[in-house]
């Protein structure tokens, strides 16, 4: 038993889900946090794939998985998150990559720190790391990699 076109709207549906959708994506962290998780899911998607289909080892198919993965998000921040124009710097890309570089370090060392020297489970490090990443991440992105971006209303 299938839904009959218009039963949504029928049942008052679309409004109150179209409300919701365009509150969520008018608000800055929840777009960092869903282009952040769809780049995360291209990663793992990706990594996969090269792991299945091609003579590559774990650590050459994540490494691969996350450098393609880096174009796409910088889009997707620049455009869907921080909304920083359409032009494109040096200087941002630059930007861009010197804060995943910062952020690949602070995860490594927390999960170091909290797991090696600690002795926490390593999903302890992991989660507290990936926390850290989202945090520096948005902060570095917004007051320093796309600092040009202006403030723009709430888009769908």
């Amino acid at each position: 038993m299938g839904v009959e076109e218009g039963a949504l709207e029928e049942l008052g549906l679309i409004a109150p889900l179209v409300s919701l959708i365009r509150q969520v994506w008018a608000n800055p962290v929840l777009r960092f946090l869903i282009v952040g998780g769809g780049n995360t899911l291209l990663y793992a998607v990706l990594s996969l794939l090269f792991m299945w289909l091609l003579p590559f080892s774990k650590q050459v198919s994540s490494t691969l998985a996350y450098f393609l993965g880096i174009p796409v998000a910088f889009l997707g921040y620049k455009h869907l998150v921080f909304r920083a124009g359409t032009g494109f710097s040096h200087s941002e890309i630059l930007r861009f990559l010197t804060t995943h570089g910062i952020n690949l370090v602070v995860s490594y060392v927390m999960v170091w720190a909290l797991c090696d020297k600690l002795g926490l489970p390593r999903e302890v490090g992991v989660f507290a790391s990936c926390v850290a990443f989202a945090i520096i991440g948005y902060v570095l992105m917004k007051i320093w990699v796309f600092r040009t971006a202006h403030s723009a209303g709430p888009r769908l």
